[in-house]
């Protein structure tokens, strides 16, 4: 609405920048660094789609019913790690990322389980050919990519935002600051506030439908199994958001997002078997 006011010029004048002075002071200390992922032209150690590289001949392409899941992504810990040192991920070693886009589960479902699959090799000598009976559509188009850090606000609808009390035209500016640094790119990224496209509780649904609570009918998040279970969502931390990306022929949903989710504790052990994937489109 109040967007709406500025744009028509309908109600009282408002000084902008008392507004954008107020809000810097209530907001100090939300940025949070991230890594976000550019595709480039330069041939790096981690990219997209393609085929992966593995640290042995007898590496075995992950499976979902039977059929050979998309690789995703290849990303290098250490060149990771030369933009932010994140205390719960290793900083040399590769993490492989392969999704069921055939079925494209959303992760809402402990069913869900087995249809993407992370995987930890510690060097990444060896590039794996496609499985014999992969689907076309399986195979993703490959793009090298590089890393960049940011410094990024939680989503207008995180807690830590909402305890900051802010006014209408506050949240205004806030959202307008969220978006500053983008140039319209596909939002992938490493850790960091997730970029949420329909709901930013995914810490929480990553912890329950891992889990065994089922959250397709909104009442998981209400039993007595979720509310013992709840303080566990803070150790879950985003291993990589996959925006949809036209340059990779690539539509999650209807514009969605793909985010896959680890804990921490996994984590620094370099053990990605637990990890969650959510899917969210508008």
């Amino acid at each position: 609405m109040e967007f709406f006011k500025r744009l028509f010029g309908i109600g009282p004048k408002v000084d902008w920048d008392d507004v954008r002075r107020s809000l810097d002071s209530k907001i100090i200390g939300l940025r949070k660094p991230a890594v976000r992922i550019v595709k480039t032209d330069r041939k790096t150690t981690s990219r997209f789609g393609g085929k992966p590289h593995a640290d042995s001949d007898q590496f075995i392409w992950p499976e979902s019913n039977g059929k050979p899941m998309a690789f995703l992504a290849q990303l290098d810990l250490s060149e990771i790690a030369r933009q932010v040192k994140y205390e719960w991920l290793s900083d040399e070693g590769f993490v492989l990322i392969f999704y069921d886009v055939l079925e494209m589960p959303w992760g809402f479902d402990p069913k869900d389980r087995g249809k993407w699959c992370v995987l930890y090799q510690k060097t990444c000598g060896i590039e794996v050919d496609y499985p014999p009976h992969i689907d076309e559509s399986a195979k993703i188009k490959s793009s090298f990519i590089a890393f960049r850090r940011v410094e990024i606000l939680p989503d207008c609808d995180d807690d830590s935002v909402k305890k900051r009390n802010l006014t209408d035209e506050e949240i205004d500016l806030y959202i307008e600051a969220d978006g500053e640094d983008e140039d319209g790119s596909p939002l992938h990224q490493i850790g960091g506030f997730p970029s949420p496209v329909q709901g930013n509780f995914m810490e929480l649904e990553s912890h329950l439908a891992s889990n065994g609570i089922y959250l397709g009918d909104g009442k998981g998040f209400e039993s007595k199994e979720a509310k013992a279970l709840e303080a566990g969502a803070k150790e879950w931390k985003l291993l990589l958001q996959f925006d949809s990306d036209d340059d990779l022929d690539v539509m999650w949903g209807d514009l969605g997002m793909i985010y896959v989710w680890v804990q921490e504790s996994k984590a620094r052990q370099n053990q990605f078997d637990n990890c969650w994937l959510i899917l969210q489109c508008g």
